[in-house]
Formats: structure tokens, C-alpha cells, sequence
């Protein structure tokens, strides 16, 4: 059984941009079907106009991964032009592999340093015994596999599609095997007893377009594309995919969702993305909001807000929770520091 795990790894690009040749920085451990990881940035490549990018994973005999790397750019959004992916056997004798040169520098520095940060997201999966299935060239070097650009194909050129849903004023094709392999939700409403299983064309309400296209290539490819859209704040943006995730049962969206919106709390979005994870039932996107709401500088704020204080006056389980981490003076950094010495223990 494949386990996959993913981890976010946020730099500052001006302070080790010029570390020297073999020096990497190393990110906090995570933990994937109980082997440690981490991402090693060496800001010197083989090329010394590129960095290097490692995966260490700990381990007492061989295992086979699948992991990828893949940079958000200046809006928070996974870009494709910046992320690879390859399978390797680890072993305790040979723990780290990765790219050499994986992306250029002036590259880097203008499509993904912002604020001085750029954001680094990778995915591993551990693949159990795939070692003993896959020839060793295969394993050891980049996956020549590209059925993910085949689906992306699929979906975008629409071939043999079988089912389009009408969102809005746009019309969306789609195949209805590959949805409802993606989502119990699509495969009851497509292949059960429900009404729509014998219609050609599905009327959506309640999602707006720009969502349910995100949804669609999340489905087919398992990473959300490049979003923009002037009448949607980007957190509200992901507020609505993490609503639609949930909708249509996609784990791995909400979870992808969940952790945009963490990273993006503030005063101004707190309340809106807790009473959004106290309906959808995220416990740690909720413990995340509470967390961040206990900070006394932002309690401070909060207090004043009439659209906060009628949410916990409306959820007294919140109001509960709150008033616990607040009395405790357990503040949304200290969550996050705690997490982090957790993972290095």
C-alpha cells in the first residue's frame, strides 16, 4: 500500500542565497509511513547559476519512494514550471537523492521570491516493495512515466468525454470513469441510483466556475493549476475549493486547501476560515484559527470585530475552546515552534 505525505518548506532566499558550494539548508523533519524526511536546498548547483534539491530519507533497509518538488510562485499557486519528480530505492547506506540543477537562479528569484521567501512544497510516497516489481534502471533514474501528462491531455482536449456540467455560463466535459475513481461523491451521482446517472449534462449550483475547473484538473492531475481570478480575494478563492473539496469527498484537495489557508490567517480572514472549518468538521484547520486567534496582539483586534464575536456568541463549543488556549496564553506561534520540535525529536 502506497503512504504519501507532503511538506512545506518556506525559506529565506537572501540570507542563503550565497552559501558555498555543498552547504545545503535542511528543512524541519516530517514523517512519511514512519520514515523521517527531510528537503536539503543547496543554493549551489553543479552549474553555480542553479540549486540543487535532495530528499533525505531515514531508513533501516531499502525503500522505494516516489517524491517531487514543486515551488509555489508569488501567489501561492503549485507551478508547473518549476517541479520534477523521480523514484528511488533508499537504503541506510544511500539516504539522499534528488536534482542537481533543478531550476535557475534568476528563474527562482522572479518567479518565486517573494518578500524575500520562496516556498517550497514536496510530495513523497512510499511505495511498498516496488523495488522487487520495476527494473533498477527504472528506479534509480527519472521516471519515464507520463501518464500525468496524459490525463492533463484528456481533460483539456476532451477526447471521448461522456458527461459535461453546465457551472455558471461555462460548459465543462469530462469522463465519468475518471471522476468517479477520483470521488465517492461523482460515483454515486454517476453510477448509482440517484437521477443523474442517466443524464448527459449536470446543471451545478453553488460553485462557481473558476472553483469547479480547479476541481476538475485536481481530479485528473492531483494538484490544483495556476489560479487568478479579480473578483475573488485568493483566500476566499481557497476558502471555496476547500468547501468543494469536502462537497465531493477529495481528501487530498482539502487537505492542500487546508494548509493555503493557515498559512494565509491573519485578522482580516480568521473568522470566515473558522466558521469554515467548524461546518466542514477540519479539526486542524480549526485548532490552526483558534491557535492564531489566541495571540494577545490579536485578540486585541478580534475583540472589536462584531463578525467574530457573533460567531463564538454562536458556537459555544468555539467559544469553549477558545476561552481554554486563551487563559493559557497558547498562542498560534507557539503552536506552530511546538510542532516543529516535535517533528526534530
Amino acid at each position: 500500500m502506497a503512504v504519501t505525505a507532503t511538506h512545506q518548506f518556506k525559506c529565506c532566499y537572501s540570507k542563503t542565497k550565497d552559501l558555498r558550494s555543498g552547504k545545503n539548508i535542511t528543512s524541519p523533519a516530517f514523517s512519511v509511513a514512519g520514515h523521517n524526511c527531510n528537503i536539503l536546498y543547496y543554493p549551489q548547483g553543479s552549474k553555480g547559476n542553479s540549486i540543487k534539491l535532495d530528499l533525505a530519507l531515514h531508513c533501516k533497509s531499502e525503500v522505494t519512494a516516489s517524491f517531487g518538488f514543486i515551488f509555489l510562485d508569488k501567489h501561492g499557486m503549485p507551478s508547473s514550471k518549476a517541479s520534477d519528480r523521480l523514484i528511488f530505492t533508499f537504503s541506510p547506506s544511500d539516504e539522499r537523492y534528488g536534482f542537481m540543477d533543478f531550476i535557475e537562479k534568476s528563474h527562482l528569484e522572479a518567479e518565486f521570491v517573494k518578500d524575500d521567501y520562496f516556498t517550497l512544497v514536496c510530495s513523497v510516497t512510499i511505495l511498498s516493495n516496488l523495488h522487487k516489481q520495476v527494473p533498477k534502471q527504472l528506479v534509480n533514474g527519472i521516471v519515464p512515466f507520463t501518464i500525468n501528462e496524459h490525463f492533463v491531455m484528456l481533460l483539456e482536449k476532451e477526447d471521448m468525454t461522456d458527461i459535461t456540467f453546465e457551472v455558471g455560463e461555462e460548459i465543462f466535459a469530462a469522463h465519468r470513469l475518471v471522476l468517479s475513481a477520483r470521488s465517492p461523491v461523482f460515483k454515486a451521482e454517476l453510477f448509482g441510483e440517484m437521477v443523474e446517472s442517466k443524464m448527459k449534462s449536470i446543471q451545478i449550483k453553488d460553485i462557481k466556475p473558476v472553483v469547479f475547473n480547479a476541481l476538475l484538473h485536481f481530479i485528473y492531475t492531483d494538484s490544483l493549476p495556476e489560479m487568478s481570478d479579480e473578483d475573488i480575494p485568493i483566500v476566499t478563492l481557497f476558502q471555496y475549493l476547500f468547501e468543494a473539496a469536502d462537497i465531493y469527498a477529495l481528501d487530498g484537495m482539502k487537505i492542500i486547501c487546508a494548509e493555503r489557508l493557515i498559512l494565509d490567517l491573519s485578522v482580516d480572514t480568521v473568522t470566515s476560515t473558522l466558521a469554515l472549518a467548524e461546518e466542514h468538521d477540519c479539526s486542524d484547520l480549526k485548532d490552526a484559527c483558534l491557535y492564531f486567534a489566541s495571540e494577545p496582539e490579536n485578540l486585541i483586534q478580534l475583540a472589536l470585530k462584531a463578525e467574530y464575536v457573533h460567531l463564538m456568541q454562536r458556537n459555544p463549543s468555539l467559544l469553549e475552546e477558545f476561552g481554554d488556549l486563551a487563559r493559557d496564553n497558547i498562542g498560534y506561534s507557539n503552536l506552530i515552534s511546538k510542532k516543529q520540535d516535535k517533528k526534530k525529536d
